[in-house]
């Protein structure tokens, strides 16, 4: 992907350390996702896949005692202002995305769908909707693998004060991997604190 300065839009002038959009992209496809802007109409504005295979072996590659497969599939959304309606529609959205790139065999283990919403301003009532959302699917019983759901909505810090904190809500399922790469591509912007509750 071309991080270029001339390919990127320019940031927002009133936000402190400019439009972190950039600085998370760069991290995912430093951790190994593969990333893709989308120049639709709607609030989606980019998406990641990783994909991972292990495998098992009886003195050589021929005689493969196991294999397991486990993807996660990063959509990332932008939008002023998050309310309750609006996550239900990028929810919807994010799922749909997730399940058509989702292919179940005998080696898929798991496939992560994680919806990263990046905020202006976040509803409280949006915010605990986040936190509790829960999606999970098993494919033919669970001999081919499972589907689980990773929401995550940062609320970026407003231009005054400077110094001020972006704050996040996140479902049980987002507070490993994926709150530690958005926290890791925003740590040198702004600091990060957990939205109250």
């Amino acid at each position: 992907m071309d991080l270029s300065p001339a390919r990127l839009p320019p940031p927002p002038a009133s936000r402190p350390g400019g439009d972190p959009l950039p600085a998370l992209l760069l991290t995912c496809e430093r951790a190994g996702f593969d990333v893709r802007r989308e120049n639709g109409d709607g609030p989606l504005c980019a998406s990641a896949a990783f994909h991972q295979r292990g495998e098992g072996y009886l003195l050589s590659r021929k005689v493969t005692l196991w294999a397991a497969e486990s993807h996660e599939h990063l959509f990332v959304y932008r939008t002023a202002r998050l309310d309750v309606p609006q996550w239900q529609a990028i929810l919807q959205d994010a799922l749909a995305r997730g399940r058509e790139r989702i292919r179940p065999h005998d080696e898929h283990m798991v496939s992560y769908v994680s919806a990263l919403v990046l905020c202006d301003e976040l509803d409280a009532e949006a915010a605990d909707a986040v936190r509790r959302t829960r999606y999970s699917k098993s494919f033919w019983w669970g001999l081919r693998g499972w589907m689980r759901l990773r929401a995550l909505a940062v609320c970026l810090p407003p231009p005054q004060p400077a110094g001020a904190s972006a704050l996040h809500a996140g479902n049980a399922a987002a507070r490993g991997p994926l709150l530690a790469l958005v926290q890791k591509a925003l740590q040198p912007l702004f600091h990060l604190a957990e939205y109250p509750q």
